[in-house]
């Protein structure tokens, strides 16, 4: 694996935010921005997960307080699934049946 798969970056358009690399600790706080700035410009976000390669707890924690967010504050929030090794962290957690999971073929 090369240090371009690796590294953490963010896109985000129309109420969209797509991570790619690795999310954790680290990199949490723009992925964070990002999402709250779809929410604030089109009333809800989808998160992409598709192009995660890495998954801690922080990003784990990190979706599960915006689901929450979004239930508490009426706002759309949907997941797109990512590579099994990122969904396995959800699995593992017990808290996938807590995220508005969909497939990426799925409307959002």
């Amino acid at each position: 694996m090369d240090q371009d798969d690796i590294a953490f970056t963010v896109e985000s358009g129309e109420g969209v935010v797509r991570p790619r690399g690795e999310l954790d600790v680290a990199t949490a706080a723009p992925l964070r921005a990002a999402m709250r700035e779809q929410v604030e410009r089109h009333g809800g976000v989808t998160l992409d997960l598709g192009g995660l390669r890495f998954l801690d707890t922080s990003g784990l924690r990190l979706v599960l307080e915006t689901a929450e967010a979004a239930r508490r504050e009426g706002f759309a929030f949907t997941v797109l699934r990512g590579v099994p090794e990122v969904q396995r962290l959800f699995d593992l957690a017990g808290v996938s049946a807590m995220i508005p999971f969909a497939d990426g073929n799925d409307p959002a």
